[in-house]
């Protein structure tokens, strides 16, 4: 009578998702250079060649996961932007995006707006030059075309409106702001809005 073999699966998407996230999770806490892959395997439970199968290096398991978050990011923003009209409520959907992502997945936030991306990744554009702000300074500049933001450098306006918003993430993400942020939304949106309306 022959046995049955049990018949063992490996699923490289959900691997590769829990070595990201781990590793997300330690260079958020430890910072980069502090991290070892024989960290992240602890961290993860995947062993040391899954990971190197997967990614080849720590080097190219950090350029992966940043391009995630960045694009997990951008995406959410564009779902975000169906249906809206104006320049208000195009950066509305910006801001909302940043406090419910602060309050839902602060380590992904923290992530973004606090980690040396250049001291790792050398060849990487800065934050501010990604895609979502790129989309924020053409909102902002066809407001100024629309008459809804007052006329000036769309380039600062875009950062008087961002920064209005990423300051109070930062300080959630310092804990010196204990409530959601998406309880305060209102007023922080309407002082970036008024920062720069026409």
């Amino acid at each position: 009578m022959k046995t049955l073999q049990k018949v063992r699966t490996i699923d490289p998407d959900a691997k590769s998702r829990q070595v990201l996230d781990c590793a997300l999770q330690l260079f958020v806490e430890k910072g980069y250079h502090r991290v070892s892959i024989p960290h992240i395997v602890k961290a993860s439970g995947v062993s040391t060649g899954a990971i190197y199968n997967l990614f080849g290096c720590k080097e190219n398991l950090a350029r992966i996961l940043h391009q995630q978050v960045l694009d997990g990011f951008q995406s959410a923003f564009i779902d975000r932007l169906i249906g809206r009209q104006t320049a208000y409520d195009k950066l509305r959907a910006f801001a909302e995006l940043v406090f419910e992502q602060t309050d839902r997945d602060p380590v992904t936030m923290e992530y973004l707006l606090f980690m040396k991306h250049a001291e790792f990744m050398d060849d990487m554009a800065p934050i501010c030059l990604t895609e979502p702000f790129r989309l924020i300074r053409q909102i902002v500049s066809d407001g100024m075309a629309a008459g809804e933001i007052r006329q000036g450098n769309y380039f600062i306006s875009a950062v008087t409106y961002t920064g209005a918003i990423l300051r109070p993430a930062q300080l959630k993400l310092e804990c010196v702001l204990d409530e959601p942020l998406s309880e305060m939304a209102e007023e922080f949106i309407g002082n970036a809005w008024a920062a720069i309306k026409a």
